[in-house]
């Protein structure tokens, strides 16, 4: 299996390619909505990681290209932002569920639970 892990932060997207490696072959990381559409239509990968307010694209409309090219994709939202609003735009746009960044520890049950 392979993550795409979206975060305009560089510390946060190697913090969470570090806590995935081990379910994981290959990891490829972006640091904005752009670039993960692209990354996404070239490698395809099986999940993504993605975070919300980013310069250039932000998650939510990344997510919403990413669901239109394949309908398939698998993409959970990590954010800082749990409110009512947030969680019904990522619904909106296709994602899988939506994590907030202070309990990663969902990011693994989701992507296990799913495989079972």
């Amino acid at each position: 299996m392979n993550l795409l892990v979206v975060d305009d932060f560089v510390e946060i997207r190697q913090m969470l390619t570090s806590m995935f490696s081990g379910m994981f072959d290959k990891t490829y990381e972006a640091d904005d909505g752009n670039l993960a559409v692209e990354l996404y239509k070239k490698y395809n990968p099986d999940w993504v990681l993605m975070d919300i307010k980013m310069d250039v694209m932000d998650g939510i409309t990344a997510t919403k290209l990413i669901k239109e090219f394949d309908q398939n994709a698998k993409v959970i939202i990590v954010t800082l932002y749990k409110d009512e609003e947030t969680n019904t735009e990522a619904k909106k746009a296709g994602a899988f569920g939506l994590v907030s960044k202070d309990d990663l520890s969902k990011i693994g049950d989701m992507i296990f639970e799913s495989i079972l």
